[in-house]
């Protein structure tokens, strides 16, 4: 109890902190799919899921991992610590209404896409498929705040390393079952 009122406490003083920061952008990611972009040098996103800093421009490190953005490609490539766990590509074309993100992740082989709707200029739809399917909605309430809820439908794959080829192969799938999701992040700049 003591560790969650610490937790807690901590991130209301990080919050507090950054409060004053101008710069307002959403993460960088969906739910479980990254986006190509990445933040700008000096750029946060603090939150649940979210710890992500812009440590260069097109350059991002944080809980989800590493991500490097190739500019002007709509590309980007990336290290994933968590949710996807291994590396991945990502492309976003840039269609000017509907944010749409599809890549392939190395380990295991599969490939993952995004779909983000903006309904009005604080409320998005977003669905995406990854080791399941999830949809749900990304709130802006105020400038620098995003508030995600989305459910899921999905299934825990475990993968072992394989002594031939150096290849990872599939030991067992369990069920797919649902599963719902919350997530609040603060984005600004230092």
């Amino acid at each position: 109890m003591k560790t969650r009122i610490i937790a807690i406490l901590t991130l209301i003083a990080v919050f507090a902190l950054f409060a004053g920061s101008i710069q307002a952008s959403e993460p960088t990611w969906l739910f479980t799919v990254p986006k190509a972009e990445s933040l700008k040098k000096n750029h946060f996103n603090i939150g649940l899921p979210y710890i992500e800093f812009g440590i260069a421009d097109n350059l991002e490190f944080g809980l989800h991992g590493l991500k490097y953005s190739i500019t002007d490609s709509n590309i980007a490539i990336g290290f994933s610590f968590y949710p996807l766990d291994g590396p991945y590509i990502v492309f976003s074309p840039d269609t000017k209404t509907i944010g749409f993100n599809i890549g392939i992740m190395a380990k295991p082989n599969h490939i993952f896409a995004g779909i983000e709707l903006p309904v009005s200029n604080d409320f998005n739809l977003i669905a995406e498929l990854n080791n399941g399917f999830n949809v749900g909605i990304r709130i802006l309430p105020s400038k620098n705040w995003t508030v995600d809820l989305f459910m899921s439908y999905s299934s825990v794959m475990i993968y072992e390393t394989g002594y031939y080829k150096y290849k990872y192969h599939r030991i067992e799938i369990k069920e797919y079952g649902p599963g719902i999701g919350f997530g609040i992040a603060y984005s600004g700049r230092f």
